[in-house]
């Protein structure tokens, strides 16, 4: 892990997901970056990007990047690489673009778990770097005193797809000689045998060279509530879920495990990118290249 971007709206939350990251940059040596994005009308004349930048006889563009200097000076993190920067656009789609262009490893982001109406209508901009960034997205809710997960409970269905891109929680784990939690949570909606999801997540475990891990599988109301649950009975230090990044009208109907674990867990969780699901024959099930 080299780069670790770190986007803030100077909230709590946002100094929550700081601190975890230089912990992180710390261990890695990766370097950091603070990011704090103004958000714009679509389509702004240049006057409005000019009337964002001097409200009254504050210069709002000044102020924000003298926050972002004492952030990053701070005496905790003398130690650490630190740089920073200031853009103008939706605050969500040019943190991913951002992650993406520069090619940052890991994004570390505060959640204010916004929810009811207002995550309806506007979402959440954590909701939508989750849906959109390609690399590890590491999302922290609450203050923490220290950050070495130890235990890392990894929920999916384990079908074909879930393996490109799981080598980057691999990694992430390895790091932390962390033990990894296969977890496969049955529901009445989507039931599987014992034994034939016990056989998928062998096969998984064996093909991705799994050393330190354990296989659960666990039964509950919903996935993202086993997933929850879970993590819970065994003390979990953080989750992972991969996600398939789905937008528009099929997430609007199906949604994501991952967005809705992200929003509910107080734990940190841990998501990567996976692959459109592979359908053959009109049927989504367990898929081997």
């Amino acid at each position: 892990m080299k780069k670790i971007l770190v986007p803030t709206d100077f909230s709590d939350h946002a100094a929550y997901a700081f601190e975890v990251a230089v912990s992180i940059a710390r261990k890695s040596g990766a370097a950091l970056h603070l990011f704090h994005v103004i958000a714009v009308p679509d389509y702004p004349e240049i006057t409005d990007i000019i009337a964002y930048r001097t409200l009254g006889n504050v210069n709002v563009l000044e102020e924000i990047e003298n926050k972002l200097a004492q952030t990053a000076q701070c005496e905790e993190c003398s130690d650490i690489e630190i740089t920073w920067s200031v853009d103008f656009d939706s605050p969500s789609d040019k943190i991913s673009r951002k992650a993406a262009d520069e090619h940052f490893d890991l994004i570390v982001i505060g959640s204010h778990g916004k929810q009811g109406i207002n995550r309806i209508l506007l979402g959440s901009t954590t909701e939508k770097v989750i849906q959109h960034a390609s690399c590890l997205v590491l999302t922290i809710k609450e203050p923490l005193s220290y950050f070495s997960p130890s235990n890392i409970v990894f929920g999916s269905n384990f079908y074909g797809e879930i393996a490109a891109g799981f080598s980057v929680l691999q990694d992430f784990a390895s790091f932390y000689d962390a033990t990894l939690h296969l977890l496969k949570v049955n529901t009445r909606s989507h039931f599987e045998t014992s034994r034939y999801s016990r056989q998928l997540m062998e096969d998984f475990a064996e093909e991705q060279k799994l050393g330190n891990y354990t296989i659960t599988i666990y039964n509950d109301d919903s996935e993202e509530e086993g997933i929850l649950h879970y993590a819970r009975d065994i003390q979990a230090d953080l989750i992972c879920v991969p996600t398939h990044g789905r937008t528009g009208l099929s997430h609007l109907i199906g949604g994501s495990i991952a967005e809705s674990v992200s929003e509910h867990a107080y734990r940190p969780v841990l998501t990567y990118k996976i692959k459109p699901v592979k359908i053959e024959y009109g049927v989504i099930g367990p898929f081997r290249n």
